[in-house]
């Protein structure tokens, strides 16, 4: 696409030394055999211990080997928001739609995967009052037992099945307690969660801010605007494999 319509590229690959640089080469000869120029290198999702010396390492490397800038090293971080509740990232593979008795739900929630996603409807009390209570004997274990990284959804039609002020002041008065209330049926629920595919978009306003917050005080964009107007933004590396030569190894 970026020899189609004569664009330069910006080199992004996650941090390391060894294992980033041969990303980096391989992508490299792609675009020398396609005939992109390079505008500089990324390097993401770097350790705060390696920043400094992964920052020197590259910067020299780079420009020796290929003439191209380091444009910029960007910290690691494991969650931009959120970090308290990092652990409701729940696979489609371990969700569970409940429609068992209460006591063969306990037996679920102590035997399968600790991080498995439980959807129930509104009117299952049993369940909701049942989940609560494990998640409290989990609280109080002291750390003699795992933390509860189960979730529940709770699934009812608005206007048509209300959970009662009770349940819901003992789920909110739970501080993190991972259950969620949603105005869908459960079939719904689970049709939406299957067919989510999480995407950053210019109409999140909150995710695209944070994003550009985070990477803007390390990314050098004055030098990518330098080299992407240039008329010499050389990629090539003289003593470097050739496309052909990769396609045969």
């Amino acid at each position: 696409v970026a020899s189609a319509v004569g664009a330069d590229m910006v080199l992004v690959a996650n941090g390391g030394l060894g294992s980033a640089f041969d990303e980096l080469e391989l992508n490299r000869v792609l675009c020398q055999h396609y005939n992109v120029r390079i505008a500089g290198v990324v390097i993401n999702k770097v350790r705060h211990d390696k920043y400094e010396q992964t920052k020197n390492y590259m910067t020299k490397a780079l420009m020796q080997r290929w003439g191209v800038p380091l444009l910029g090293c960007v910290f690691n971080v494991d969650l931009m928001v959120g970090a308290k509740h990092r652990f409701r990232h729940y696979s489609v593979d371990d969700i569970n739609l409940i429609t068992t008795s209460l006591t063969r739900f306990l037996e679920n929630l102590r035997s399968k995967p600790s991080r498995t996603l439980y959807i129930c409807h509104i009117t299952r009390d049993d369940i909701i009052l049942g989940f609560m209570a494990e998640y409290q004997r989990r609280m109080k274990s002291n750390g003699a037992e795992p933390p509860l990284e189960a979730a529940l959804i709770v699934c009812g039609r608005k206007d048509k099945y209300p959970v009662s002020k009770e349940i819901l002041d003992m789920i909110m008065g739970l501080d993190g307690a991972p259950c969620m209330i949603v105005e869908c049926s459960t079939h719904e629920a689970m049709s939406k969660i299957h067919s989510y595919t999480p995407k950053l978009n210019i109409d999140d306003k909150a995710r695209v801010n944070t994003a550009v917050e985070h990477y803007e005080p390390y990314i050098d964009f004055d030098q990518l605007l330098k080299r992407t107007t240039s008329s010499n933004s050389s990629f090539n590396d003289p003593d470097g494999i050739s496309y052909d030569e990769l396609r045969r190894l």
